[in-house]
């Protein structure tokens, strides 16, 4: 496996960073990666090297604000911004590539967790014919909170986001939530380039993005796998259930939602006798749709 990285910069200049893993041999497909929140694409090495080795070459930028992209930290003014970085930064790299392995020629694929689920999803309502994908898999995509907000702590957080959007308030997840795996929780802990923060403009952004995705689900017309664990304590995941079942003939379009009995937020981090079927899972869904 090869290592590399760049930088894209986005419409406004944020200049945003990209990791990108690839194949030692021509890969077969192509994944994008869109990390979750408070955290960057750098987490998701282990799962990239998995997908290399199952033939993929994988790449993905640190969303604005966040690990080492440029920007206020932990701030948006949309979700639509997150999901148009990602639509340059895609085609940064298909410009990069060799003929033969851009999206014409060659399965792409997009890959979003919690956060990045959500821009996932938001990007496929904005941009799915943009740039040719093969398919979607949106892993715990943040479409509610699981943990619990003091009500005084909420309209204090709504009233701010009308009179000081950018003001920075703490994100508030728990390190043991993400994970049963305790290496994965102490190297989250200690993480230096982990932002704990979140503006009231990012969490009033969020909010319109779940309520879209809400409304909006249905246009999605591509393949779709969405999964879930039910002992998630981030992300809702009776909230994904619901608004996944709201989705119009979501069967006939190869889209389904898989739940996973007790498992934490990073499915893909948990333990790894636990994480195996869900790494086998993600290669074999993208095997199936992309040959």
């Amino acid at each position: 496996m090869q290592y590399s990285e760049h930088t894209v910069r986005a419409a406004d200049g944020t200049e945003l960073h990209v990791d990108v893993w690839r194949p030692d041999g021509p890969p077969q497909r192509v994944v994008v990666v869109a990390h979750g929140g408070a955290e960057h694409s750098g987490r998701y090495a282990q799962l990239a090297g998995e997908l290399v080795e199952a033939g993929a070459l994988v790449f993905g930028p640190d969303h604005r604000g966040l690990g080492r992209s440029g920007g206020r930290r932990g701030d948006v003014v949309r979700f639509e911004d997150y999901a148009d970085d990602l639509l340059r930064v895609m085609r940064d790299q298909a410009g990069r590539l060799p003929e033969e392995q851009r999206p014409q020629h060659l399965p792409w694929f997009l890959f979003g967790h919690s956060m990045g689920g959500l821009i996932a999803l938001v990007y496929l309502l904005d941009h799915e014919r943009d740039l040719q994908l093969r398919g979607a898999i949106v892993s715990s995509p943040l479409l509610g909170l699981a943990m619990k907000v003091n009500p005084l702590k909420l309209a204090a957080g709504k009233l701010a986001a009308r009179l000081a959007p950018k003001l920075a308030l703490p994100s508030g997840i728990p390190a043991d939530a993400v994970s049963r795996d305790a290496e994965v929780v102490r190297r989250y802990e200690q993480d230096p380039l982990r932002v704990g923060v979140v503006t009231a403009g990012w969490f009033a952004a969020m909010n319109a993005a779940i309520a879209r995705v809400e409304r909006e689900a249905s246009r999605i017309r591509m393949p779709c796998l969405w999964y879930c664990g039910t002992g998630d304590r981030i992300v809702d995941h009776t909230a994904v259930q619901r608004i996944f079942a709201g989705i119009e003939g979501a069967a006939g379009r190869d889209q389904t939602l898989r739940s996973f009995e007790g498992y934490y937020h990073e499915l893909h981090n948990e333990p790894p006798a636990l994480r195996q079927p869900i790494v086998e899972m993600i290669t074999g869904w993208l095997a199936t749709h992309g040959g």
